[in-house]
C-alpha cells in the first residue's frame, strides 16, 4: 500500500471499543466525523 498523502481518506480498519467491541472506521462514513489521534504509549498499558 502506497503511503498516504495529505487530503487521503484514511483507509479502513477495526479496533476494540472502550467496552470491548469490535469498532471499523467504516461504520462511521457518512454518519458522523471522526477525529484519529495518535499518542505512542501515552495513557496505553505497557
Amino acid at each position: 500500500m502506497p503511503p498516504l498523502q495529505v487530503g487521503d481518506a484514511a483507509p479502513d480498519f477495526e479496533l476494540p471499543d472502550h467496552q470491548g467491541n469490535r469498532v471499523r472506521l467504516s461504520d462511521f462514513r457518512g454518519k458522523r466525523n471522526v477525529v484519529l489521534a495518535f499518542y505512542v504509549l501515552a495513557n496505553t498499558p505497557t
